[in-house]
């Protein structure tokens, strides 16, 4: 048991530790290099960590297996787990360009085009604060920037990263660089008190719902039910905010659309509990209608199936 809890620690201090280092590489890199050399040989650093980081390609060809079963073949899935890691390299490449240039007020340039704003508009004008549901889709983290380049006071509920060393990293250009207003998840009872108030406040909070919550509750995603985080739907609640879903979607190489839906109907009969599975159950329906969509831009290294034992 003492050998088996010391190979786990090893193994995940090595990956921290090349985590790190592959960061401090494309910091070297895009020093003297342009963003699309660096956009090119993120297809490279993709393939080498599609090779070596044998447990995150392991669990994300899994996920595809569990989801797609036999629609897709195991050659077809493993060609999407590739180009998957592509782009993941290709999103942290471009952050880290702006970032480590002290170009990062900049960064939100590459979402070029804004589908649906009105949708967004007409709910934050009605100065109740707005819950935008997300997802891990494209460049993610460049949501909060640019809803602030739109002219809205927008905040971010972040998860802090496991490896320390590396989450004052990305805090430093989130908070300082991008000037990205960001509430941390933990600890639990201080996230939940500061998004309630900004909230209030009539601003914009912005809620990635796609990931695996133990402490939610199950939902069907993606034909398989899973434990899923609560937090939208209570604060949709409590707060009677309008909820908007948006998503940040790659439509050509290097740049990106954001796409606006409509406000979600909250169902709010004042019988909580069901109240609360009802809405996050469709916070999930749209959420699985972007994953079918655009398959290869969606996290799916992520464990979200983990206490079915898929």
């Amino acid at each position: 048991m003492t050998k088996k809890i010391f190979k786990s620690g090893f193994l995940k201090s090595l990956e921290y530790a090349s985590g790190r280092i592959s960061i401090k590489l494309f910091v070297l890199l895009s020093s003297f290099m342009s963003l699309k050399v660096l956009e090119a040989l993120s297809k490279i650093w993709g393939d080498v960590g599609y090779l070596l980081v044998f447990r995150h390609r392991q669990r994300t060809i899994a996920n595809m297996k569990l989801v797609y079963g036999d629609k897709k073949s195991l050659a077809e899935i493993k060609r999407m787990t590739r180009q998957i890691f592509r782009n993941l390299c290709r999103y942290a490449s471009e952050l880290v360009y702006f970032c480590s240039r002290d170009k990062a007020q900049k960064a939100a340039i590459l979402i070029d085009a804004v589908e649906g704003e009105e949708h967004l508009k007409q709910a934050y004008e009605k100065n109740k604060g707005v819950i935008a549901i997300t997802a891990h889709f494209g460049n993610f983290l460049l949501t909060g920037k640019k809803l602030g380049d739109m002219g809205y006071q927008a905040a971010t509920i972040m998860r802090q990263m496991k490896d320390e060393k590396l989450e004052k990293l990305f805090a430093k250009w989130r908070n300082e660089k991008m000037g990205k207003h960001t509430i941390l998840k933990l600890p639990l009872s201080r996230s939940v008190r500061e998004s309630i108030d900004w909230v209030k406040k009539g601003n914009i909070l912005v809620m990635y719902i796609d990931q695996r919550s133990g402490s939610g509750i199950w939902v069907d995603f993606l034909g398989k039910s899973t434990l899923t985080a609560t937090g939208a739907a209570v604060f949709a609640l409590r707060t009677k905010a309008p909820v908007v879903p948006l998503f940040i979607l790659n439509y050509k190489p290097g740049l990106y659309r954001m796409v606006i839906e409509p406000p979600v109907k909250i169902d709010d009969t004042g019988d909580r509990k069901k109240d609360i599975k009802t809405n996050i159950a469709r916070f999930s329906k749209i959420i699985e209608k972007y994953v079918r969509k655009y398959p290869t831009q969606w996290f799916w290294v992520h464990n979200r199936w983990k206490e079915r034992g898929y």
